[in-house]
This record gives C-alpha cells, structure tokens and sequence, in this order.
C-alpha cells in the first residue's frame, strides 16, 4: 500500500480534481462529482484505508465535517474513521476546485 501522509493525500485529491474538471460542465457538476468521488473512494469505503487517513494525515477538515453533519448521531470507531475520510477528501478537493477550477477549464 501506498504510504499515506499530507503530501500525498493533497496529490491523490488534485488528481480527483483534475479527473472531474476535465469532465465537467460548470462548477455546479463539478462540485456533485466531487460529493460522488469522495464517497466513492477506496479511502472511504474500505476502513482499514481510512483509518491510514485519519492516523497519518490532518484531517481538521474531516472532523469539522463530522462535527457538523452528525452532531447527535452514534459512529462506531469504523464509521467515523470513514466519515472524517470522507469529510477530509471532500474538503480538500472543494478547495482546490475553489483555487483551480476556472484556470483549468481554460487549459483543457
């Protein structure tokens, strides 16, 4: 496996944003398909992989995501390790989009 840590968790995301800009109409699309590609990423969906998320990476972003959308909700130690993964890519990815997006749509 790949050893996560900050650097490359802002790599694997630029690269998801860079797959999603390419595609993408307008930044209304862009910004579902960055919702689907977090929730569908290996990181998310396979807890081993999102606990090496949340052990080697800051994953603030993450946790304000939980802290907001599950204020009141019971996550065991595997679903709140996916949910910060979650949180965390979606985040980072909404980001560079936010810096990015306009830029790249007029290269490609």
């Amino acid at each position: 496996m790949t050893h996560i840590n900050d650097f490359w968790l802002t790599e694997y995301c630029n690269d998801i944003a860079r797959d999603i800009a390419r595609d993408a109409r307008d930044f209304e699309q862009a910004m579902d398909w960055a919702h689907e590609s977090a929730d569908g990423s290996e990181y998310v969906i396979y807890t081993y992989k999102a606990h090496a998320i949340c052990q080697n990476c800051n994953v603030d972003n993450g946790r304000d995501f939980v802290r907001e959308c599950y204020p009141d909700a019971y996550l065991d130690y595997d679903q709140q390790a996916s949910a910060i993964a979650y949180g965390e890519i979606l985040c980072r990815v909404q980001e560079i989009f936010n810096r990015n997006f306009e830029a790249w749509k007029e290269e490609i």
